[in-house]
């Protein structure tokens, strides 16, 4: 692993400790939905802007995508982007390795707990296509997959 992929991963494993951290608080204090509803909001925010900085690949630069959001600065290395299909009209990414995940089972978190924390991140990720000007599906991660989570991009419809 190179540094630049060493920092990148692990700034983001960290940032999925905070996340964790923040979520057990909010938890303690608020209860479990009002956590999860925080957590979102906080989510969809971020996503908002890392959204935007992308909406210049929309409606179908699918390559461009790939490379700016998936790849991202490391070439891939922090998420292992699989791809399942690329054209003109569609992309279908598996990831293979997820920095935040990994951070949440490293501090001992249950599936059920991992699975609830991606909840509120999956904001993030529909946050992120919304404002790039995409449609999209998720598949979650959930125990016995493979990887983390899959992604599917989508020229928007123009209804």
């Amino acid at each position: 692993m190179t540094k630049t992929v060493s920092l990148h991963y692990g700034a983001i494993r960290d940032r999925g400790r905070i996340y964790l951290a923040v979520f057990r608080e909010l938890s303690r204090r608020f209860g479990e939905a009002e956590a999860v509803s925080v957590m979102q909001r906080a989510s969809r925010e971020h996503g908002l802007e890392v959204g935007g900085s992308l909406a210049h690949l929309a409606p179908r630069d699918f390559a461009g995508l790939f490379k700016a959001y998936f790849e991202g600065p490391d070439g891939g290395a922090t998420y292992s982007p699989k791809v399942n299909e690329i054209s003109e009209t569609y992309l279908d990414v598996q990831l293979m390795t997820c920095p935040l995940k990994d951070g949440w089972l490293e501090m001992g978190c249950s599936d059920e707990e991992v699975c609830t924390l991606l909840k509120c991140a999956r904001a993030f990720d529909e946050a992120v296509w919304e404002a790039a000007g995409f449609e999209f599906e998720l598949e979650m991660w959930s125990p016995g997959k493979t990887g983390c989570c899959r992604t599917k991009v989508m020229e928007k419809s123009k209804n």
